[in-house]
């Protein structure tokens, strides 16, 4: 996966936008109703908590903007040249520095004026600075229109530029435009390259993905390279010269032997030459492509020998006619004065540094090109050239595995060079099995397994398919007709045995019964088994008795234990149900007179107060004193002596014990307590209420009536409905 997902970017506003945004969001975020009759401290923290909020929303912005974009200091040195060609690193750094400078001018300017509004005096005052503060920053935005246009340019176009790990597993393919790069790239990857029959047709990097060997590789076809000097190369083609400068890769060269591309294999491997101190340290592939509209054997002697003597120092020449001659002086001339100028390139050395030639023999082409599996190579030990057409897919196997093969040693071999690996090597032990004895203990392998490869050495062999139930299904009529045989599976001792038909009724009794003569036999131990299972369980639960090592002391102390443990449960119980009422009550509950008469006969009682209270109940009038001081007068006199149970005599006397008077600040509580729980209560119950209606403040937005009487009431007339 990539280091940089230059997709994440947020989008740039442009200037405009930019102020329009920050001002909706302030008057959103912040009050906007003051008059002049606030007090004076009120007023100034309305004004600088507007100047604050622009303040810090540019703020963020700004710093949004230099987090998201990447810096070229600190980013992998192949984008950070990538970013120069395609957007000019001053350029690109000049933008960044003016949101970095702007940000800055605008927490001085809110400052400035923030100290200025805490001493104004009046509402017009505070108001005229805020004003003043409020265009200055978004005149700060408008000075950046340039740049923030130019960095939201940047930002779609990095959008939209494939994410390229530089460090990963990679193949970069190069060579002149034209020359079947694309097509390559599209055989071994899924990529949607554009292929056309004219040069040019790739104009930036390309990314594509494949897998080889259990491990994800990257693969990126550059655009076309013309040989000429660096300082000539515009800008698609520098965009490849920086991916083969700083992505340790494996280069595949590609070379059009059919010459269709418009270039002869001369100036191919020529350009090969010319960009080559780009491939130090590198593992190279030389693909010769386009083999099925001209095959390598077609070759001339000359243009092999050009191939062969690609790491020489001198080429052999090509022959031109005499116009052709002076144009290629003309031409050379140019070279040679451009020459003396500095190259960008990191990494310059001599081509005697890159090795010796790429064969140390001459390749006899009728020879040593094989035809194996539909590809041509000739190798090697340092450099592979493979030939290939990806019209027909000869030889993309064969390249793919070459590249990835150098690829992966080059980086062994560099982890080997390392210094930590001396460090790991040290806590490495490979264990090395050794013969223990002098018996010899060869492979057990199954005599069917033997047999099967006999077989399969035989000509003409052919693997016997396995028969399905499905394929049965299908023989013998299909689905609906077709019923499975589930007798196949059946263990027997003789195989014949399965296709028997069992007969039910035999000498005229049912076999069923007599499948299992023993049976009743089974049965009759099953049950005892289970009877004597279940006795045990019984005298197992009988026999258990609870054993008790306490002495009277430490008993004694169990029962206190266990009382006061029941002490706190009741406890806790009764503060649960404080403040509940402690018996139900049923409504639906309805005694009638006679079971009241009854419960009082039963107690021996008189029943004169219900015949009374019933006799006051019909009457009509309401004579409550008459009817009461009767009924007090009848009681007391039946009241003196009333014989309860057996003997016992009760003694009423005419007064009536007054019961002790309730603290009328207590009153319905049962002591000061309660009354303080039952307060606390309230004024709870009373703050949630009043918080769910929280006063309502100055940002807060209301219309008190919607339809106001002077504007809705009375006659219309022919003016404006507006009345303002």
């Amino acid at each position: 996966m990539s280091h940089y997902n230059f997709r994440k970017i947020r989008a740039v506003l442009p200037s405009k936008q930019f102020v329009d945004n920050v001002l909706n969001k302030t008057q959103r975020r912040t009050p906007t109703v003051i008059r002049p009759g606030f007090k004076i401290i009120r007023i100034r923290d309305f004004y600088i908590r507007k100047v604050r909020t622009v303040q810090s929303m540019i703020h963020d912005k700004f710093g949004q903007i230099l987090d998201d974009f990447p810096d070229l200091n600190s980013i992998h040195p192949f984008y950070s040249d990538l970013l120069n060609i395609l957007y000019d690193r001053d350029h690109y750094k000049i933008a960044l520095g003016s949101m970095s400078i702007s940000r800055n001018i605008v927490d001085h300017i809110a400052k400035h004026y923030i100290s200025q509004i805490k001493y104004g005096d009046s509402l017009f005052r505070c108001k005229t600075l805020k004003r003043a503060a409020l265009g200055r920053l978004c005149t700060v935005i408008r000075k950046q229109k340039d740049s923030l246009s130019y960095l939201e340019q940047v930002r779609q176009h990095l959008s939209r530029y494939p994410s390229i790990d530089p460090t990963t597993r990679t193949l970069i393919i190069t060579g002149y435009p034209n020359v079947g790069k694309s097509s390559f790239m599209n055989t071994i990857t899924r990529a949607n390259v554009d292929v056309q029959p004219y040069p040019f047709t790739t104009k930036s990097l390309f990314v594509g993905h494949f897998d080889y060997d259990f491990q994800r590789w990257q693969c990126l076809d550059t655009p076309g390279i013309l040989d000429h000097p660096l300082i000539k190369r515009n800008t698609i083609e520098m965009q490849a010269i920086t991916a083969l400068a700083y992505i340790k890769s494996t280069i595949l060269f590609f070379i059009d032997i059919s010459e269709t591309c418009g270039y002869s294999i001369h100036q191919q491997v020529t350009l090969f030459r010319s960009i080559s101190r780009l491939f130090v340290g590198k593992p190279i592939v030389l693909v010769l492509s386009k083999i099925d509209l001209r095959k390598p054997n077609e070759l001339s002697q000359e243009e092999r020998k050009i191939i062969e003597c690609v790491w020489d120092k001198e080429l052999p020449k090509e022959t031109f006619s005499d116009e052709e001659e002076n144009e290629n002086e003309k031409e050379k001339e140019e070279l040679d004065e451009e020459d003396d100028e500095k190259d960008l390139i990191i990494g310059q050395e001599n081509d005697e540094s890159l090795g010796m030639a790429l064969f140390n023999r001459e390749l006899n082409w009728d020879i040593d090109w094989e035809l194996k599996d539909g590809f041509l190579m000739a190798s090697d030990e340092r450099v592979k050239l493979v030939a290939i057409s990806s019209k027909g897919e000869m030889g993309i196997a064969k390249v793919i595995e070459q590249s990835c093969d150098l690829l992966k040693s080059e980086r062994v071999e560099k982890k080997v060079r390392s210094s930590e690996m001396d460090k790991n090597l040290n806590r490495l032990h490979v264990a090395i099995p050794e013969k223990r004895d002098e018996f010899e203990r060869p492979p057990n392998i199954p005599k069917s397994i033997l047999e099967m490869r006999e077989k399969k050495k035989q000509k003409g062999y052919v693997k016997p398919k396995k028969l399905l139930s499905r394929d049965l299904e299908k023989q013998n009529g299909g689905y609906g007709k077709y019923d499975i045989d589930l007798r196949k599976e059946w263990i027997l001792e003789n195989e014949e045995w399965k296709d028997d038909i069992i007969p039910e009724i035999w000498e005229g009794k049912n076999i069923a019964d007599f499948i299992d003569p023993e049976i009743e036999r089974k049965l009759d131990e099953l049950e005892k088994e289970e009877e004597e299972i279940i006795r045990k369980m019984e005298e197992a639960d009988s026999q258990e008795m609870e054993v008790n090592d306490l002495n009277q002391t430490q008993e004694k102390m169990l029962d206190k234990i266990r009382e006061k443990k029941m002490l706190k449960i009741l406890k806790k119980n009764r503060e649960k149900t404080r403040g509940r009422k402690s018996i139900p009550t049923n409504k639906n509950t309805k005694k009638s007179i006679s079971s009241l008469k009854e419960h009082l006969k039963d107690m021996g009682l008189p029943d004169l107060p219900l015949k009374q209270a019933k006799k006051r109940h019909l009457k009509t009038k309401r004579g409550r004193e008459k009817l009461r001081k009767g009924m007090m007068k009848e009681l007391q006199d039946t009241q003196k002596e009333v014989k309860i149970g057996q003997g016992v005599v009760l003694n009423k006397d005419r007064s009536r014990v007054r019961s002790r008077s309730v603290d009328p600040r207590y009153k319905g509580f049962k002591d000061e307590t309660q009354l303080k729980l039952a307060r606390k209560i309230a004024v709870k119950q009373f703050e949630k209420k009043k918080n769910r209606y929280m006063p309502k403040g100055e940002g807060d937005r209301s219309i008190v009536t919607y339809r106001p009487k002077h504007l809705f009431s009375g006659k219309r007339g022919i003016g404006s409905a507006d009345w303002r």
